[in-house]
């Protein structure tokens, strides 16, 4: 019964044993792909793409590896990695110097204009992106439609033209959106500028309305009162 009891103890405890054991063989064998997928997708980038022809997202990677793998590597190995590395562009310098406004942390409007009721607008993207751009605009009373649409922008500079229902007496704007800067939770606008901002006369027909029904009604005035000198001095009308 004892000897029973102990082979069963003993049978027990092996398979315990085998058990973690199998787990840290599929754990290693895990590790084991993943680094080796990853070498792969490093070997695929440098064998393919010559450094200064690199995207900022493959120098990242990359970069990433080298970090982790140079004590791996042979001298010669290393030697070309950061060979590769130095021509390749540094991806610190990805934001634009000078931008107007960010649409989200890596996607920045860089310059715009409006003419001839278009919007052109310059975008520099740190990544692919989707943009979503919807038109506003100073409207009277009352119902209408305006323009929105969706850009698809590659990595780097991109120019995007946006037709607009509004023209610039509009007061025309367009706002932006991206995936990014939902989870940001925010959004930028551009604005040629509402006349009514600059023109506190908007509701006479603006300055240059309002200064000529002024002169208008001064030229009128004045041609009435002529009348009346005239009538004096003619007899018709008696002081």
């Amino acid at each position: 019964m004892n000897r029973i009891l102990t082979f069963s103890l003993l049978a027990a405890v092996a398979l315990v044993l085998a058990m973690g054991m199998g787990g840290e063989i599929v754990a290693a064998d895990n590790a084991t792909d993943n680094a080796t997928d990853e070498d792969s997708d490093v070997h695929s980038i440098l064998d393919r793409t010559a450094g200064e022809n690199a995207s900022y997202s493959q120098v990242e990677v990359v970069d990433d590896w080298y970090n982790e793998e140079a004590d791996n590597l042979s001298d010669d190995d290393q030697q070309d990695v950061e060979a590769w590395l130095a021509e390749a562009p540094d991806p610190a310098d990805r934001l634009p110097s000078e931008y107007v406004r960010a649409i989200d942390s890596e996607t920045h409007i860089t310059d715009w204009e409006f003419r001839n009721g278009e919007f052109v607008v310059h975008v520099h993207a740190l990544e692919e992106t989707t943009v979503t751009m919807a038109e506003s605009a100073d409207w009277e009373e009352g119902s209408g439609e305006y323009r929105t649409m969706s850009e698809d922008l590659s990595e780097g500079n991109n120019t995007v033209y946006v037709d607009t229902f509004a023209d610039e007496s509009d007061g025309v704007a367009l706002s932006f959106a991206t995936e990014l800067s939902m989870e940001e939770q925010r959004g930028p606008y551009i604005s040629t500028g509402s006349e009514a901002a600059d023109d506190p006369f908007q509701h006479f027909g603006g300055t240059s309305g309002l200064f000529s029904g002024v002169a208008m009604t001064t030229l009128l005035a004045a041609l009435a009162a002529g009348i009346v000198v005239w009538q004096e001095d003619s007899g018709v009308v008696k002081a």
